[in-house]
């Protein structure tokens, strides 16, 4: 599994992006709570943590 830690413009860690099987793409917060996800395979789209869809494309920062 890979990660992409995220920072703010002070270093902090505001989340991460981790890519889990099938190349499916999930973003949590500084805590660890899932916010959403993106399938690049299945639909493209961006889905919140509740399973809404969010969004075509990858939109995973915007849901931070």
């Amino acid at each position: 599994m890979n990660s992409i830690q995220l920072r703010n413009n002070q270093g902090l860690l505001i989340g991460w992006i981790e890519t889990v099987h099938d190349g499916r793409k999930q973003i949590r917060d500084s805590k660890g709570t899932l916010l959403g996800w993106y399938d690049a395979y299945a639909d493209k789209t961006t889905c919140a943590k509740t399973g809404r869809w969010f969004g075509t494309g990858e939109q995973l920062t915007a849901l931070l």
